[in-house]
């Protein structure tokens, strides 16, 4: 599949749909009915931050094989990546999410998500214990608890939007699923919706 706009702008979120049976259990999961019907079968995401003038995927996993480009080693948690060659290099799809132009992040702000997402590289977090709350469904879900790290990366990234004011000061980020975040993103207008001509959330792979 061709892919259109493939630029990558602070802010922008990837989200992916692996075709192995973790990210599917986690689709399973987590995803709305539309959203499974769709194909947007969302069980990881990751957010867009400029560094030293360029744009890196800031993400929470232990499954990339590809080295951080902030600590040049591979690590599991919180790290950074090219977002092109990350895109490449995925086994799956990628969809990207952009804000609505009036929310764009410039300047001061920009640096700010950037300053975040950077804070908590080389942190060691509770994966399991986010990803337990992320909803009534998942923690009915016992089948999917020996993949329950993957969820963290909504985490990371609802937190960092919540840090730059794009989501309200009392969303509980830790809530979160990939497939949730994608929903009322685009429901609360912050973000462009999928799936329409002349917008640019579209999918990239």
């Amino acid at each position: 599949m061709p892919r259109p706009h493939a630029n990558f702008l602070p802010g922008d979120l990837l989200l992916f749909a692996g075709a192995d049976w973790d990210s599917l259990a986690i689709a399973a999961a987590t995803c709305s009915l539309a959203q499974l019907l769709s194909g947007q079968w969302f069980s990881h995401i990751g957010i867009c931050a400029e560094h030293y003038g360029r744009p890196l995927l800031f993400e929470s996993t232990t499954l990339c094989e590809q080295p951080c480009a902030i600590r040049n080693a591979r690590v599991s948690g919180p790290q950074a990546h090219a977002p092109e060659l990350r895109v490449k290099n995925y086994r799956g799809r990628v969809w990207r999410l952009r804000l609505e132009s009036r929310l764009e992040l410039r300047g001061a702000e920009g640096a700010r998500l950037t300053d975040f997402l950077l804070s908590k590289i080389g942190e060691s977090y509770d994966y399991r214990g986010a990803a337990i709350c992320a909803t009534r469904l998942l923690r009915l879900a016992r089948w999917v608890r020996p993949s329950l790290d993957r969820l963290f990366c909504s985490y990371y990234a609802m937190a960092a939007l919540k840090d730059v004011g794009r989501v309200d000061h009392d969303c509980a980020a830790q809530s979160y699923s990939p497939a949730r975040a994608a929903r009322d993103l685009q429901y609360w207008g912050a973000y462009q919706p999928l799936g329409f001509r002349g917008r640019e959330s579209v999918r990239l792979k």
